[in-house]
């Protein structure tokens, strides 16, 4: 903070446009110039190592400085960096207007159009920064910037990943996960194919409305990212049209070497995608729409009177392009007099509704049209009730939903990744449960409770040897278990990490000591519906 609070250096102190952990941001007014500014003022005394805040300051005004040499109309520009006691000022181009995280999260609709627009220019200014060798490493919808003739801003190059994200006391950074690159959750070194990535995720939402990795926990995020793909953008949104999807999944590939390899190029495929679409969209006359609409009409209504009429006629009000008329049916469909109802058809659709009649598959193909949508309202059921129990914890009834799913669609992806999810979930419950009866069974002196949970013969005598010398020698015993992390290899495997710390009295002196303070892991294991400790 500015000590008298009106100005920082030079600068008037206008407003306040927000604040972090690690510092806010002003609107203030440069009186040599006359020009409107916005201050990030960063404190780095949060960070309780010196040599790590001496560190970290130093590389962060390296990269405040090489980004203030990216002069483009879509990247917010840094006029100065100035460093004083603990705080550093970084002065830079206001924006007025908003971030497209507010839209976002709205929930206003990004038309297509302009979701293309928006991303083009975005694409434009980090290749920029990319051929000036600048990496972003946070790209998100609050990093971009939209002023009021609906123009984008990239912001926080470089800056970011320290005012944003956690910073632990060896100066590792974590960006934002939903955003990030496989290579990046992993800790591995990040290129500009980093950022494609990045942009993929933020492609995927604003055309979606969805994030293409969520979950309940960065965990569950992390590993979505790393080994899941992401749900097909054109089953969740139909009307999107469907060459974006290939744009979509080059630019989340796994693998860097398979994405994008330019900004340019994603941009180009855009662009070409959206010219194509639309003149598709163009090209169709709007009465081809309604012929069409009324000959799958003709062909449904006429179908099911085949199936409820053996004998006699029946009268059915026609809606046609024109006109509305009365057809009369007799049972069984003569093929001719189905024709000579459906007036004003395109040739060949009318070769093919007549083709079908004759074949004598029509009334296969609306049994099954009726059957499969009768499937997938019943999926859907599921998965609406599923998804509630799993958001309320009641994880074994999501499984039953889920279950119910695959006996519709034994390939439905969605169920079979809320399955894993909870099955998970109810294992982490389970694992920190015997985590929990370990910790009093030491407290307590019960030898035949920690027996319980152990599945190997090794751990078994080791665990023995060591509480039987613990509890013959020492009283007033004081476990406890502390951060505990559990890592899934699989449903039935896992990792278990956690900071333990034993205080007990030793009964010869009297005297309280600590016997361990430390991180332990154990290997566990599910043998049969149960998980067992099998490895530490």
């Amino acid at each position: 903070m500015p000590k008298n609070n009106k100005k920082i250096g030079k600068y008037e102190i206008l407003d306040t446009i927000g604040k972090g952990a690690m510092g806010v941001v002003y609107k203030a007014l440069d009186p040599d110039i006359n020009r409107v500014v916005a201050i990030k003022a960063i404190r780095f005394d949060v960070i309780s190592e010196e040599s790590d805040r001496e560190e970290i300051m130093k590389r962060f005004i390296r990269e405040a400085q090489s980004a203030g040499k990216l002069i483009h109309p879509n990247i917010v520009t840094i006029y100065d960096v100035v460093r004083s006691e603990n705080m550093t000022y970084i002065v830079m181009q206001y924006i007025e207007g908003y971030s497209l995280q507010k839209t976002i999260s709205s929930g206003e609709k990004i038309p297509t159009e302009k979701a293309v627009r928006l991303m083009t220019q975005i694409c434009d200014a980090l290749g920029y920064a990319h051929q000036k060798g600048i990496i972003h490493r946070d790209i998100k919808p609050a990093n971009i910037l939209i002023d009021k003739e609906e123009n984008p801003y990239l912001v926080d190059f470089g800056i970011a990943r320290v005012e944003t994200s956690t910073i632990t006391q060896t100066g590792r950074t974590v960006g934002t996960p939903s955003y990030m690159s496989p290579e990046q959750v992993m800790g591995e070194k990040v290129d500009k194919c980093s950022d494609i990535f990045s942009l993929g995720v933020l492609l995927y939402e604003i055309l979606i409305g969805k994030r293409p990795f969520h979950g309940d926990s960065i965990t569950t995020v992390i590993y979505k990212i790393i080994n899941e793909e992401p749900f097909s953008s054109t089953e969740i949104k139909k009307s999107l049209p469907k060459g974006f999807e290939p744009i979509i999944s080059k630019a989340l590939s796994k693998d860097p070497k398979k994405r994008y390899q330019t900004c340019d190029q994603l941009k180009n495929d855009l662009e070409e995608n959206l010219k194509i679409s639309s003149q598709k969209i163009s090209e169709k006359p709007k009465i081809l729409w309604i012929q069409i609409s009324a000959a799958v009409a003709a062909f449904f209504v006429l179908a099911t009177a085949s199936v409820l009429l053996l004998k006699g006629k029946i009268h059915l009000p026609f809606m046609t392009s024109e006109k509305s008329i009365e057809i009369t049916v007799e049972s069984p469909l003569p093929p001719a007099k189905l024709i000579k109802g459906l007036i004003n058809l395109p040739r060949e659709l009318e070769n093919q509704v007549k083709m079908s009649f004759e074949n004598k598959n029509y009334l296969k193909k609306a049994q099954d049209k009726i059957q499969n949508k009768s499937k997938e309202n019943e999926i859907s059921k599921y998965l609406k009730s599923g998804i509630n129990h799993y958001k309320e914890k009641r994880y074994e009834n999501c499984i039953d939903d889920m279950k119910n799913i695959l006996k519709l669609d034994k390939e439905n992806q969605e169920a079979k990744n809320y399955i894993y999810l909870a099955d998970t979930a109810l294992s982490q419950i389970e694992i920190k449960n015997i985590l929990e009866k370990q910790r009093k069974a030491e407290e307590t002196k019960d030898l035949d409770s920690v027996i319980t949970d152990i599945g190997s013969e090794n751990i078994l005598e080791q665990r023995k040897a060591d509480l039987n010398l613990l509890f013959n020698h020492y009283r007033d015993i004081k476990s406890v278990y502390s951060d505990v992390k559990v890592n899934f290899n699989n449903t039935r495997e896992a990792k278990v990490e956690f900071s333990h710390m034993l205080i007990a009295v030793y009964e010869k002196t009297n005297q309280r000591k600590v016997l361990f303070d430390g991180i332990k892991t154990w290997r566990m294991k599910k043998i049969g519906n149960n998980w067992k400790i099998v490895d530490n």
